[in-house]
């Protein structure tokens, strides 16, 4: 059986590249996963997984958020770590028969250590955003045998430059399989979803978003129900000390009254979350993605830690177009989310940007084929 390596970093590229390995069939390849960020929690049972892997405070994001984040990273043992890392991935030399990166260009480099034949899955850049520089294109001419773009704009872009890319589907919507979970919700009753993000600064911005939240219950006529989509990576019984430390009136399976607005987990139906949301309130990366492409407006401010910072949020705002309300603070986005739970012609409006710049599910079923072939299975 052939041996496919998969890289990836970050986790949202984790989800991304865990549904192109579903759709393998089984048996089809043997399939080994390296997450350079993280634990890789993301990928299915029976994918082996490298060694080794560790949580870093920056999450990942120590070169945007700046020197302390990176002395934060390297007091914790981030460069032997790293060298660690490569040697893994030089272990791979001749063993691998494909190599699939899916992250940034760092992924990438630090993927092409394995040698071989490499797909490349360029799903966190966008043209949206920003183009692929010269030197990057310059590296994926000398290592990508194929690239995978996240919308038909990149892909058109980089074969203008000479590379062979292609737009199949964003696998990131493959994810997402709505079981039809209500939470017990009435029809007709509005629903703010709450996505505080997957990594650690989650538990403070959690705090941020319910105090939107609280503020939109105290404006708006109908009192919306609030759920919160809590990434599986992240303890809940760290969110449980969090949210009664904030004065927080814990309930027990899973919910808990905020200052008089009951708030309740939505456990592993992160997708009814999202299909139940008439709103979404967040401080994630990926999860805007999802909620976007299922239609849902999704309103957002700067929240604490390296990730959510105004910087990132204007360049998810330059990939989501107006699917994405940007505010400065708790209240503004607090006044912004009454504004759309008061017009549902503007939240259809922003719902079908939101559709189009995600694109429908089946990226990673298309994607899964690609690499079958490639293979020769």
């Amino acid at each position: 059986m052939k041996r496919l390596l998969v890289v990836s970093n970050g986790y949202g590229e984790d989800v991304e590249a865990a549904q192109v390995v579903r759709a393998l069939p089984a048996g089809a390849a043997q399939v080994v996963a390296y997450p350079l960020v993280g634990l890789g929690h993301a990928y299915p049972p029976g994918v082996e997984l490298l060694d080794p892997r560790r949580e870093f405070p920056s999450g990942g994001f120590a070169a945007r958020a700046g020197p302390a984040a990176l002395w934060s990273d390297l007091r914790r043992g981030w460069l032997g770590f790293w060298r660690a890392q490569r040697r893994t991935l030089r272990a791979e030399r001749g063993r691998t028969a494909l190599a699939v990166a899916a992250g940034d260009a760092y992924c990438l480099w630090m993927t092409a250590l394995a040698g071989g034949p490499l797909v490349y899955l360029a799903l966190p850049r966008s043209e949206y955003v920003a183009p692929h520089t010269a030197a990057e294109v310059w590296f994926l001419r000398r290592t990508a045998s194929r690239v995978f773009t996240r919308d038909e704009v990149t892909a058109q872009a980089l074969r203008r430059r000479g590379i062979a890319a292609e737009y199949r589907g964003f696998p990131l919507m493959d994810a997402l399989a709505p079981t039809g979970e209500t939470f017990g919700i009435p029809p007709g009753r509005p629903v703010l979803t709450l996505l505080p993000g997957s990594k650690p600064a989650a538990f403070d911005n959690l705090l941020l978003l319910l105090r939107a939240a609280a503020l939109v219950a105290a404006e708006n006529g109908a009192r919306p129900e609030v759920l919160v989509a809590w990434a599986p990576n992240l303890s809940r019984d760290d969110l449980r000390r969090t949210v009664e430390a904030a004065g927080g009136r814990w309930a027990g399976a899973g919910r808990w009254d905020w200052h008089g607005l009951e708030v309740a987990l939505a456990g592993d139906r992160f997708a009814d979350a999202l299909a139940r949301a008439t709103v979404v309130l967040g401080m994630a990366g990926a999860a805007h993605e999802q909620a976007a492409g299922l239609g849902k407006p999704v309103v957002a401010f700067p929240g604490t830690g390296p990730q959510f910072t105004a910087r990132f949020l204007r360049e998810q705002q330059r990939l989501l177009g107006d699917a994405l309300v940007v505010a400065r603070t708790a209240e503004e986005a607090a006044a912004l989310t009454v504004a759309l739970l008061r017009d549902p012609g503007e939240r259809e409006r922003r719902g079908r940007i939101g559709r189009e710049r995600q694109g429908p599910p089946g990226g990673a079923r298309a994607i899964a084929e690609y690499l079958l072939e490639s293979l020769g299975a």
